[in-house]
């Protein structure tokens, strides 16, 4: 039986509607797990913050003490002997523009010179479930233990719709929960995960004086070189300022003429280079691995390996006897006669990282037969292994301290975005506290919420850097934060309008359970009457 080839067009089917009369409130199992779901996003992102505040302390504490420590130039006409003579983890820096290395995929069989990173990034033919809602805004009045009551808006009268749409994704989709599983099976093979391949034995040849060449763009004599081998966890994290480009193969390796619509659009520029190479270099895919027991077969448009999904009959059957039971067995819809992929069916490509000069960082080590290797330094002690590596690797030519400065850079920048996820965690969070205070911000003047969502925001910020980073660094940001977050979180509370009376654990839960969108009998409020403040620590006699 000869094999299906790959098909690309997406394929959409319509599924089953829902009526719900009355109050779209969600009870039961579903209300606890909704409840539950929303305690976790409350109580998620300040871990997450100490974890990425924790990780950017150890980065800073590593990138510093490179920074300070002797660094060996590598293109500054040091001799092979004098490096061997260097002790064991001394930094060395170094920039390359000749590197021999061979990034391979041994389950496929493909070996790519020149790559540095060789990346597999697969995909799978998959069911996508689709829901819409819509509903009508109805309004109730709910009561509280003392008797006050307030009228409250919610959804009602929903309908409910499941659509499906099947397409090439780079991600598994469990279909068990599905609506109607049986006629949108998605079977869960992965034969051949995505993956990055390194170079196992790069080769890197510093010759003296080639950075400033390089950097000033003028031509000068090269004098003597020295090589060193790439330890592979060098690579870990790929090369930065290194894009990924596409690798694709033709006859003779020749680039195909541009399309219709690059010609149009080149002025904008290429949007992204692909690396052609030649069809000689599979002609050992067909013994490989996941040709023999997958099935893969490079079948091009875009690079691709393809292997096709065959059930078995017994598999063909249970599904036949599932889609009985829901009733989609005669189902028959337009999106089934397109000629889209199978669901089940998998695919790849590869992309790498080929640079034709790289700046290197790490400690000198011994390879084998005393020949020169740099490879990572970890300084133990300090928190997570990785933020306390210095193993980099850049592309063009860069100096010790520029490559220091940018890695610096890249961790504030992943710092900054965990800080602006807490910051979106403030508004809801603060609303929260509010209630805690018998205070309501979300009925106050938006001047008064920006103060609430502010005031937790800097609060637990400098509460986090004063965990992690101790007095020892940033103590005035620290203070600063502080005494911002106390000064606005004071006056929000001073300014906001008031709640109702009652236990304040009690109120945290009862708004916990509406925005879990609970049913009121599960979240009935002690009061609705805001209490009369005392003026003058007494009551205001008339």
């Amino acid at each position: 039986m000869a094999a299906r080839g790959m098909n690309t067009m997406p394929t959409a089917r319509r599924g089953r509607a829902y009526y719900k009369q009355g109050a779209n409130d969600n009870r039961g199992l579903g209300g606890a797990c909704s409840v539950i779901l929303v305690c976790l996003l409350l109580l998620v992102p300040p871990l997450i913050l100490f974890g990425a505040e924790s990780a950017r302390h150890t980065r800073y504490i590593a990138l510093s003490d490179a920074l300070n420590s002797d660094i060996v130039e590598l293109n500054h006409g040091v001799s092979t002997k004098e490096l061997k003579h260097l002790r064991p983890g001394t930094l060395v820096h170094g920039t390359a523009s000749k590197i021999d290395t061979l990034a391979a995929d041994p389950d496929m069989g493909v070996s790519l010179p020149g790559a540095l990173t060789l990346r597999r990034n697969t995909e799978y033919c998959q069911w996508q479930e689709v829901q819409s809602q819509r509903c009508e805004t109805c309004t109730r009045t709910v009561k509280a233990k003392d008797g006050s009551n307030k009228t409250e808006s919610y959804q009602c009268n929903c309908v409910k719709q499941y659509d499906y749409v099947k397409a090439w994704r780079n991600y598994r989709i469990n279909s068990l929960l599905f609506d109607q599983p049986g006629a949108h099976h998605n079977p869960q093979r992965d034969p051949m995960p995505s993956r990055t391949f390194v170079g196992e034995d790069a080769k890197l040849t510093f010759h003296e004086g080639i950075a400033e060449s390089l950097q000033d763009g003028a031509k000068r004599k090269k004098g003597g070189s020295v090589e060193a081998r790439l330890d592979p966890d060098m690579l870990s994290s790929g090369v930065r300022n290194q894009p990924y480009r596409a690798v694709n193969f033709t006859p003779g390796g020749r680039t195909p003429p541009p399309s219709f619509f690059a010609r149009i659009f080149s002025f904008l520029g290429p949007v992204r280079r692909t690396r052609y190479e030649s069809l000689n270099m599979l002609r050992d895919t067909t013994d490989a691995p996941a040709a023999i027991h997958d099935r893969f077969v490079y079948v091009g448009q875009g690079g691709y390996f393809f292997s096709p999904h065959e059930s078995a009959t017994s598999s063909k059957l249970f599904n036949y006897f599932a889609q009985y039971l829901e009733g989609s067995l005669f189902d028959w819809q337009m999106g089934d006669l397109m000629p889209s992929c199978t669901a089940g069916d998998v695919r790849f490509y590869y992309d790498v990282q080929d640079p034709t000069v790289v700046s290197v960082l790490g400690q000198l080590g011994s390879g084998q037969a005393n020949a020169l290797r740099i490879a990572p330094r970890t300084m133990n002690g300090i928190g997570d292994e990785r933020a306390a590596t210095i193993g980099l690797v850049h592309a063009g030519a860069h100096s010790a301290q520029a490559m220091l400065v940018a890695e610096d850079s890249d961790s504030k920048n992943r710092a900054h975005a965990v800080r602006a996820l807490l910051f979106l965690w403030s508004i809801p969070a603060s609303r929260l506290a509010g209630v805690a205070f018998d205070r309501e911000l979300g009925e106050s003047s938006f001047l008064v919420q920006m103060e609430g969502v502010l005031g937790l925001f800097f609060a637990l910020l400098g509460a986090t850097w004063l965990l992690v980073w101790g007095e020892s660094y940033g103590a005035t940001e620290t203070t600063l934060l502080f005494f911002l977050g106390g000064t606005l979180g004071y006056l929000s509370y001073k300014s906001a309008a008031r709640k109702g009376a009652g236990r304040r654990w009690h109120a945290v839960w009862c708004r916990i359970a509406k925005w879990a969108n609970a049913p009121p009998e599960w979240r009935v409020e002690d009061s609705y009457v805001a209490p009369v403040e005392k003026v003058g620590g007494g009551s205001k006699m008339s």
